[in-house]
């Protein structure tokens, strides 16, 4: 188990396991880090890592300076900071100079510089009530306390150091951030072991070893930018990744049209064939009880989500059953991208995997009118927008003409199917399905900004694996997903997503 790991890593290499954290940010979709750079030339002195953020999120960009001390003989203080031993300029001049530089090079988004150590602030310093537990901020009572007060008298010692204006004091000040008193090596060894295992990585001390060497190396050999493609290459090159026997996971069942073995037996079983019309043990396309979609359905998928996470330490969902596809959207959304959990299907019986590499080929075309991504329009003043995706067949027609007797105002309408021939064989292996997933997921929040909706409207006519892997990332689209199910005939609404 990961929170077994014993390696014994010198001091040089806390800093490069340090950084092998942020690289594995890079396979979590939640974190939307777009490269991480190590020794980053741009950065002056706060340079060990810099991590940067997709350019979709209001996530600030961090740089790191990590101090690794040996043992724990003495504390930052004041003192430390302005210290300009040997004529060499004081640490917080350093990062001064790192934030000015920054800051005139237009760098244009909003920054954050971190200074890491396993020391910890002096208790004989006043400025320590001003460092925020929560996220180690430089709170505001430093920059407003009276100038004859032992804070005041602090706060003038730094601006004289740096020589700073009163604004531009003030905006350095908010881009500190003292990750002080972090954890020794052996916490960090744990720490790093256990995202390793629920990313599905190798996490023993060889692996440690080895994501320290590899850190090592690209300081060597002058590398510095890594990307989530870099990041596949290395784990393949590396022999990084878990084999799938080893994997560690919980089956969950899913029915909602009738019972079936499967290969594997579940921990988990949701049976929700009662609460649809239909012959006994054979559940139709109706909830006897519609209002159940929200009230019942839903709550009781998300409890299950949360007992898996309390209960397990797994997050590797091995899904199996037959339900009607707006549970499997339900399914994938209950554990979801954002909670970092794989979800693997058996489609059609074939495996695939949530966190299979995207079909790079596989794009998404507009069947609405004009082929224009904005939609067409249907009601320029509402604020709800539909958007249809064919798989298996074309579900224009009947979209088209549920939105026809519709009474909320729908302000357009975007229908799109994958560029190849619809059909049961479309979607060809799992890289297909997330891609479609991944296709759909940025027309469909394109359409939502566009028209600055507050509800979306998903209509679907596909594989169970396609709605599954749609929901898994259907985070930060809109502020209500509404899916609709075909009732056969024509769609009425199922569950409501938030």
């Amino acid at each position: 188990m990961a929170n077994q790991v014993a390696a014994r890593l010198s001091g040089d290499d806390y800093q490069h396991l340090y950084a092998w954290q942020f690289v594995l940010d890079l396979k979590i979709p939640r974190q939307a880090v777009s490269a991480v750079t190590i020794e980053d030339a741009l950065a002056g002195s706060v340079d060990d890592v810099t991590v940067q953020h997709s350019a979709d999120t209001d996530a600030p960009d961090t740089f790191h300076q990590v101090k690794f001390h040996v043992d724990y003989r003495s504390a930052y203080s004041t003192d430390a900071l302005l210290d300009r031993g040997g004529g060499q300029a004081s640490l917080l001049e350093k990062f001064w100079t790192t934030w000015n530089r920054l800051r005139e090079g237009g760098h244009g988004r909003a920054i954050e510089l971190h200074l890491v150590s396993n020391w910890a602030w002096s208790v004989g310093d006043p400025f320590g009530v001003c460092i925020d537990g929560h996220d180690g901020r430089v709170k505001e009572k430093f920059l407003a306390a009276r100038a004859g007060a032992k804070l005041g008298k602090i706060r003038r010692r730094w601006q004289d150091a740096l020589r700073a204006e009163d604004g531009l004091l003030r905006e350095f000040v908010k881009c500190l951030r003292f990750r002080l008193g972090y954890a020794c090596t052996a916490e960090l060894e744990r720490h790093v072991a256990d995202r390793m295992e629920l990313l599905s990585l190798r996490s023993d001390v060889n692996a440690l070893l080895i994501a320290v060497g590899i850190i090592r190396g690209w300081v060597k050999t002058g590398r510095r930018a890594l990307s989530w493609s870099d990041l596949e290459a290395i784990v393949a090159k590396h022999d990084l990744r878990r084999p799938k026997e080893e994997e560690r996971g919980v089956a969950v069942h899913l029915s909602t049209v009738k019972a079936q073995r499967f290969e594997i037996e579940p921990d988990y079983l949701v049976d929700w064939r009662a609460e649809f019309d239909g012959e006994p043990g054979l559940g139709g396309h109706q909830l006897k009880d519609p209002s159940q979609w929200n009230s019942k359905l839903l709550p009781g998928l998300r409890a299950l989500a949360e007992r898996v996470g309390v209960e397990t330490d797994c997050r590797l969902i091995r899904a199996r059953g037959l339900a009607r596809l707006s549970a499997w959207f339900a399914f994938g959304h209950s554990f979801s991208s954002v909670a970092r959990y794989t979800i693997e299907v058996d489609q059609n019986g074939r495996i695939w995997r949530t966190d299979a590499k995207p079909t790079p080929d596989l794009e998404l075309v507009i069947s609405s009118a004009n082929g224009d991504p904005n939609g067409e329009v249907l009601d320029g003043n509402g604020r709800v927008v539909a958007v249809g995706l064919s798989i298996t067949g074309s579900l224009d027609d009947d979209v088209r003409r549920y939105l026809d007797g519709r009474q909320e105002q729908v302000a357009a309408l975007l229908l799109l199917r994958p560029n190849r021939d619809l059909g049961r064989e479309c979607l060809r292996d799992a890289g297909d399905a997330v891609a479609v997933a991944d296709r759909f997921k940025d027309a469909a929040r394109a359409l939502v900004k566009r028209w600055g909706a507050s509800r979306l409207l998903l209509f679907y006519f596909g594989p169970l694996s396609g709605a599954c892997f749609i929901g898994h990332g259907l985070n930060a689209v809109c502020r209500e997903i509404q899916i609709m199910e075909d009732q056969q005939p024509g769609y009425a609404p199922s569950f409501l997503l938030r």
